[in-house]
């Protein structure tokens, strides 16, 4: 059923600039001939036709540009795809585990009504992990600056103080070294403070690791619905208090928006791989 998507879209494929896909003109005319001329024209009308078809439809380039065009239409999945992008190779990695692991849930949980209501909550969890690890990112930068100037934040902090203590400084000088100093203080409560918050998101991110792992293997294993259902509410829970704390860090992490949508893209839902970048760019 996929591949149908791509030959109707090459049926319908219009260059730019043209209002009606050249296709339709082919069609036509060989329909004409066929009809006014010699009925051997259907044939070869529809050997070409089956031919430039599948020619078009196989071309890893238009397909990726078909997919592009449903993603822009798609802003959940444009958002989805953007913070997915941020993210180092790595990170891609975890977050793709976490929604191949969701995907085998959600199929359990489409299977029995009663579970059915948690399905948004699951969705939900795996955006917030998204979020963490963008966060996450966001939070080493901060970490690699600290790392790689700590210790001449040091130093520039000790040639500070010596000089503060030289007796014949001006006040306007004494108040500018006083000033550097409190800024170079702060700098380093900074830098502690987005450690303690890096602390934090690892945290967040390995106990949703856990909890998807561990309802996964209850969607799978487990004949008792009521362990599973108990097993998703402290998902949701987690979700709440995981969200409300990332909400509230926006002084250090930037503005990353929390998605009103409540389901993942259906690509993500499909278990579709994302297009290439470069076909995203239009190359």
């Amino acid at each position: 059923m996929k591949s149908l998507k791509y030959w109707w879209a090459a049926f319908n494929a219009r260059p730019f600039g043209m209002p009606i896909p050249p296709n339709w003109f082919g069609i036509a005319a060989f329909a004409m001939l066929g009809g006014f001329v010699n009925p051997g024209f259907w044939i070869v009308g529809a050997a070409l036709e089956i031919t430039y078809l599948s020619s078009l439809a196989g071309s890893k380039r238009f397909r990726n540009a078909i997919d592009v065009g449903e993603r822009r239409e798609d802003p959940a999945d444009a958002r989805y795809l953007a913070m997915t992008e941020r993210l180092d190779g790595r990170q891609r990695e975890r977050q793709s585990s976490l929604e191949a692991r969701a995907r085998e849930i959600l199929r359990t949980l489409d299977g029995s009504p009663m579970l059915a209501a948690y399905s948004d909550h699951l969705q939900q969890l795996v955006w917030l992990h998204l979020r963490l690890l963008n966060a996450r990112q966001a939070i080493e930068r901060v970490l690699a600056t600290a790392r790689r100037e700590a210790d001449a934040l040091d130093e520039q902090e000790r040639q500070l103080r010596r000089r503060l203590e030289e007796p014949n400084l001006s006040p306007d000088l004494r108040r500018s070294l006083e000033q550097q100093v409190a800024v170079i203080d702060q700098r380093q409560a900074a830098h502690a403070d987005a450690a303690e918050r890096g602390e934090h998101v690892d945290s967040e991110l390995q106990r949703i690791d856990l909890q998807v792992a561990l309802i996964r293997e209850q969607a799978l294993l487990s004949r008792d619905r009521n362990d599973l259902g108990g097993s998703l509410d402290a998902l949701a829970a987690s979700f709440n208090e995981a969200s409300r704390w990332l909400d509230s860090q926006r002084d250090l992490i930037g503005t990353l928006d929390s998605p009103l949508e409540q389901r993942l893209p259906a690509r993500v839902l499909r278990g579709e791989a994302p297009p290439r970048k470069a076909a995203r760019e239009g190359e």
